[in-house]
């Protein structure tokens, strides 16, 4: 099975109508992206007009949103009654909300007050609403199951706001932007609004430094403002093979701990969730024999061993790298045997059946049971499977 990814490589910056623009160079159709949108319910306070643009020898897609009717700021509540009482899905009304959720709090946390008395000056705009909406549309659209994203740009110097002038980025932007990778990119000027912020930070699964899928569509959205280096936001349409994921390996070289102790370690880590736990014996600098521990796991469980490692041993300290795994498509059934209901483990590739056999602890107990080999039964419940498979009643 494979998933949909979406990439951002964020070149010159990012904001709502970049985001857009990018999405939307994709070739999601025109028509299809208005028809949702119409949804809102706004269609009396703003044009959009979609153009394809050149940045710097490069084709992209410019996105324009005209407000056409002058209205007051509006408050979180006030788009939370508009994104509720459209049309659109709920898929992308809860992603809308929880954007314009990110920057209220930024902007009540820069402004020191509450999220319910703040009143937003860009995102309560009409374009700021189409571009965090729309976006959401366009990810729904186009099946989106995973979104990457590189470090995003601050940009320097100072702007004019609302407020006067202030550093760039703007105290709401470094505010969303909390515990999560930026990079300088000696640009003067704001090259990440608020907006676009808020939106990358809400749906990207996780920033990168570099990614593998494979891409089968590249675009690219145009930026409004005029910097020394390319304001283009490239994004890039793939999928991504489920059966190939991203482990790490954690590893502690151990010499002074009683043995005793690995089996009821063992046992708690796989009980935590490991992929994986082993040992392997090594002699240490000194010539002193050791073992030495090594945990697979998923990166969201990374800390959590570490921590496991550091304070259920004796090791002072650890080390974890990062692997690709390949693996084959699982799925388990019940067969009926000669020594009853025997759950069996089924692996495929590209939908082909290519491995099966009998679950060990089941093995293990039929053999305590009936006081016979674990071989013969191991080999008895083989000679059931080859005759199912030869049935193709697995495949």
């Amino acid at each position: 099975m494979s998933k949909n990814i979406l990439y951002f490589d964020i070149i010159g910056g990012i904001s709502g109508d970049m985001t857009l623009a990018s999405l939307l160079d994709l070739g999601v159709p025109k028509e299809i992206f208005l028809e949702e949108l119409s949804k809102l319910n706004m269609d009396n306070e703003f044009k959009i007009e979609i153009n394809k643009k050149f940045e710097s020898g490069i084709k992209g897609t410019k996105v324009n949103v005209i407000t056409t009717e002058q209205h007051c700021h509006r408050n979180l509540i006030d788009i939370y009654h508009i994104i509720e009482n459209s049309k659109l899905n709920n898929n992308v009304k809860s992603k809308a909300k929880k954007i314009f959720m990110a920057v209220a709090e930024a902007e009540a946390k820069v402004h020191g007050t509450t999220i319910d008395k703040i009143h937003f000056h860009e995102v309560g705009a009409v374009d700021s609403i189409v571009d965090i909406v729309g976006s959401c549309i366009l990810l729904d659209l186009l099946n989106i199951d995973k979104v990457y994203a590189t470090a995003v740009p601050l940009g320097s110097g100072f702007i004019k706001c609302a407020h006067g002038i202030i550093p760039a980025a703007a105290p709401a932007t470094v505010e969303i932007l909390k515990n999560t990778p930026v990079k300088l990119n000696h640009v003067e000027g704001e090259c990440t609004t608020p907006t676009g912020a808020a939106i990358i930070k809400t749906i990207c699964n996780k920033f990168v430094n570099e990614f593998n899928f494979n891409a089968n569509k590249i675009a690219y959205g145009v930026g409004h403002k005029q910097f020394e280096k390319p304001n283009l936001l490239r994004v890039a349409l793939g999928t991504e093979d489920e059966n190939n994921e991203v482990v790490y390996e954690i590893t502690a070289n151990i010499d002074d701990m009683s043995s005793e102790i690995y089996s009821y370690l063992f046992e708690k880590i796989i009980n935590e969730g490991a992929l994986d736990v082993f040992t392997e014996s090594i002699f240490m600098k000194k010539n002193r024999p050791a073992y030495k521990i090594s945990i697979l796991t998923k990166e969201e469980d990374l800390n959590k061993f570490i921590e496991l490692l550091l304070t259920e041993t004796s090791t002072f300290g650890v080390r974890y790298k990062q692997y690709n795994r390949a693996k084959l498509d699982r799925k388990f059934i019940d067969l009926n045997t000669n020594y009853g209901i025997v759950k069996i483990k089924l692996g495929y590739y590209n939908r082909k059946l290519i491995k099966a056999k009998p679950e060990y602890d089941q093995c293990k107990s039929i053999s305590t049971k009936l006081n016979i080999p674990i071989t013969e039964v191991y080999n008895k419940i083989n000679m059931f499977l080859e005759k199912e498979i030869s049935k193709n009643l697995l495949t």
